[in-house]
């Protein structure tokens, strides 16, 4: 209801599929209605992305509302083909996508730097924090927590902290507990990498002490679902780095009974998921349509309720188990509490040298 709500009062003030000039808000350049026209010509646009149908659908749903004429098709890939099927395709001169969206930072870091995609100039950007914009035409489609998570039939609740320095001291204070029995991604691919190196970005040596003590009871690998299914099972009794937005809408389908759950106290990681047009997109006026239309507030409404996390300020979903971001930064007391998994140029130059340091700690 909300969103249907919020979809009427966005009709007056948002680029609808009529194309009256004066339904333009203020902030949008004059000539966006030639923009519109263009689009409604080329008909379709294609979007590469490692995100399901389940992440896309209402954002789909809502941006056709204002362009009906516009067909969006996606295409679920892992988060690093996203990029080597767009590269081999422009290299052949094949059809290819118009729009790249996917998690994998390393990959957008060198995708700006090769000029992958468009230096686009969203009419949107005022309105959104300046770290979403790492790179010229990169901009954040969510901006994702990962969290700490418990069985809480297997975990005494006197262990189950918030804090992620309480949390690595009880795996070696309570072997009995957590001995062999603790999830996370594996910090040697991109993802996992991703997040442990602005975790250690964040705390220094002490993380590098941490991870040595815990890696011999730690059982890195696979994703989030993955470590929602054995923390459920008991396999393990505990994983952290995983991503609260898979887990969230699992709360509801009773699960909550066995899982507990927290966003580090002492430094919650926000996975920054990255967006922009490419640079040989077939459809590039449909595709900058719908760029808008993901920053826009309608639009993150929409992403929330794709169930990933809205950032733009001022957005807050609806339902005990969607968080904005501007709800995590209110929960963990701040925004000087977020570890924000951002665009370092260190995390390619250094990437070697992490990876080992990392696999050294964790055995692998």
């Amino acid at each position: 209801m909300l969103r249907k709500l919020l979809l009427s009062a966005a009709v007056l003030t948002l680029p609808a599929g009529v194309p009256a000039a004066h339904a333009l808000p203020d902030h949008y350049p004059a000539d966006y209605s030639d923009l519109i026209e263009q689009a409604k010509e080329e008909g379709s646009l294609l979007i590469y992305s490692n995100m399901g149908p389940e992440n896309w659908e209402p954002l789909i749903e809502a941006f056709n509302q204002h362009y009906p004429d516009i067909k969006v098709e996606t295409l679920d890939l892992g988060p690093g083909e996203v990029f080597t099927r767009y590269r081999a395709e422009t290299g052949t001169g094949v059809a290819t996508a118009d729009i790249l969206a996917a998690g994998t930072i390393g990959d957008w870091i060198q995708a700006a730097n090769d000029g992958l995609v468009v230096d686009y100039k969203s009419p949107e950007a005022r309105f959104l924090p300046e770290w979403s914009l790492p790179m010229p035409g990169v901009y954040t489609f969510s901006a994702d927590p990962m969290i700490l998570m418990y069985n809480k039939v297997l975990v005494p609740e006197e262990l189950r902290t918030a804090s992620m320095e309480e949390f690595f001291a009880n795996i070696t204070a309570h072997p009995d507990v957590f001995k062999g029995k603790i999830g996370t991604y594996d910090g040697q691919f991109a993802f996992g990498e991703s997040i442990n190196f602005a975790f250690v970005r964040h705390h220094g040596d002490k993380a590098w002490e941490w991870f040595d003590a815990i890696g011999p009871s730690t059982r890195p690998g696979g994703g989030t679902g993955g470590m929602i299914e054995k923390t459920v099972s008991g396999e393990n009794t505990a994983s952290y780095f995983a991503s609260g937005p898979v887990l969230f809408p699992r709360l509801e389908q009773g699960i909550g009974q066995i899982i507990d759950w927290k966003f580090p106290s002492d430094g919650t990681p926000v996975f920054l998921r990255g967006v922009g047009v490419t640079e040989k997109a077939p459809h590039p006026a449909a595709a900058r349509l719908m760029l808008d239309f993901i920053l826009s507030e309608e639009g993150q409404y929409a992403v929330a309720e794709g169930k990933l996390t809205a950032y733009r300020p001022g957005v807050k979903p609806e339902g005990e188990t969607s968080y904005s971001l501007d709800e995590v930064i209110e929960e963990i007391g701040g925004e000087d509490k977020m570890i924000l998994i951002d665009y370092d140029p260190d995390m390619l130059t250094e990437h070697e040298s992490f990876i080992a340091r990392w696999a050294k700690a964790f055995g692998m």
